[in-house]
């Protein structure tokens, strides 16, 4: 297969946190997945697709499908949030709120990995993502709506927001160019203006593009490799 997989340190958000990243879909189908956390098989600690179907905290799924619409070839800011204080799951497409449930209020469980491109417990090829992500990053907080939504008015070439939530930023999109990919991940121009020195952490988003799973991940090179 082709995706980014690695062994982090969850012990920072296992009581809040909010992942969100820009999704490009590709493929049509509703179960495509691209991010998921797994302690083991068939258990969905965190899982997210591209088109609402899937939203996991702790196993229980979120399905906000009929509410959302996501077209093909456009990108799309997603993110899902959970606290164990507020005990309360939300999903946001574009910076709007479309769907929350009570879930529980338990730790989340260490020690497990996480998989970009697909579902982590799971070979289906129906679940296999195909498309591109940039600016993804898990925060150890629950961010509240208005940060979602300044995070999507600032757009995906913008790390304005990304600045002020910097103390709260804890998987980075920066670390996550670090991890090692396996199969067929390539890099894409993700078609962002080039910044100043200082901006480094947006710079030109140079993108990753798996064709069969993961996606795009924007780096701060000012090159790019096509497929």
């Amino acid at each position: 297969g082709d995706y980014i997989k690695w062994y982090p340190d969850m012990s920072q958000v296992k009581s809040a946190l909010t992942v969100c990243a820009w999704i490009k879909k590709q493929l049509t189908g509703v179960h495509r997945s691209w991010f998921s956390y797994i302690i083991r098989q068939y258990t969905h600690d965190i899982l997210i697709s591209d088109a609402g179907r899937y939203n996991f905290i702790h196993n229980d799924r979120l399905d906000v499908s009929s509410s959302v619409s996501v077209p093909l070839n456009t990108w799309t800011l997603q993110c899902n949030s959970w606290s164990a204080s507020s005990r309360i799951h939300k999903v946001y497409y574009n910076g709007t709120l479309v769907g929350s449930e009570t879930v529980s209020s338990a730790p989340l469980k260490q020690g497990g990995f996480i998989l970009l491109g697909h579902d982590g417990g799971s070979q289906d090829t129906v679940e296999i993502f195909g498309g591109q992500m940039t600016r993804l990053n898990v925060f150890s907080k629950e961010l509240s709506t208005a940060e979602i939504t300044e995070m999507y008015n600032g757009g995906r070439c913008s790390v304005e927001a990304e600045k002020k939530l910097q103390e709260v930023r804890y998987i980075t999109w920066e670390s996550i160019l670090t991890q090692t990919r396996t199969g067929n991940v390539k890099e894409v121009d993700a078609g962002c203006p080039a910044q100043e020195e200082e901006e480094k952490p947006g710079d030109e988003c140079q993108c990753l593009r798996d064709h069969t799973a993961c996606g795009t991940f924007c780096s701060k090179k000012r090159t790019s490799t096509k497929p």
